[in-house]
């Protein structure tokens, strides 16, 4: 009633079936030049013997915004964390490139497993106050033609995860700002939780753990990227 992931493993947990799309080389395909470009640049040293340090501290925060065809906007964030690898991890840019240090030692991969909290709410699809449009909200039935895929990406080429397992799912109905007769004539909206387990033994730091989601027509819906 949720999420429907379809994954290589074709693994079925609960409501949903989560992991790698086994159609990277077709969402790869409409990757963005331009973004990637300016991803890329933005992993170089900096430039003038300049020394940049990133507190990595409590894993890798992301969020984006999603639209679907019928009108529904959301907000998508989350964060990867692997027990107390993050804790310390530092990310060093120097002239001499990117370095990761945790608690002093240099280190280059990612540990074997990663923990993904995904979080999806109705969200406004413009920032203008003017737009007073009423959104179709996210519903069970909605949720359940979304399909996410799990990728890593090295520079612009993305390939799909190997393995990934959904470990828990929650839906909550969220309060609405208005009270009393107006809120009972409102549409509920809710917030959708997720979790899972990422495979990642051997992955380079220098890889981004990339999430898209698609709808039933395999249009994305949603793009974000976990960077280090």
């Amino acid at each position: 009633m949720m999420f429907a992931f379809v994954a290589t493993s074709a693994l079925s947990a609960g409501f949903l079936l989560l992991g790698s799309s086994p159609q990277g080389s077709r969402v790869e395909s409409r990757t963005d030049n331009r973004q990637e470009a300016k991803d890329n640049a933005a992993k170089k040293a900096p430039k003038g013997g300049k020394r940049t340090v990133w507190n990595l501290d409590g894993g890798v925060f992301f969020a984006t915004d999603g639209h679907l065809p019928n009108g529904s906007c959301f907000r998508l964030s989350g964060q990867v964390s692997s027990g107390d690898f993050f804790d310390g991890l530092r990310r060093v840019d120097d002239a001499d490139g990117t370095t990761y240090l945790l608690r002093n030692q240099v280190v280059t991969h990612y540990p074997e497993e990663l923990s993904v909290t995904l979080h999806l709410t109705d969200f406004p699809c413009s920032p203008d106050i003017s737009d007073n449009a009423v959104r179709p909200p996210l519903t069970r039935e909605l949720m359940g033609t979304l399909r996410l895929n799990f990728f890593w990406k090295e520079g612009v080429r993305l390939r799909p995860v190997e393995d990934s397992r959904q470990t828990s799912s929650s839906v909550r109905r969220l309060a609405p700002f208005a009270t009393g007769v107006t809120a009972d004539e409102l549409v509920p909206r809710f917030e959708w939780n997720y979790a899972f387990t990422v495979t990642s033994e051997s992955v380079p730091l220098t890889n981004d753990l990339v999430l898209i989601i698609e709808n039933r027509d395999h249009k994305m819906a949603a793009r974000v990227a976990a960077k280090l």
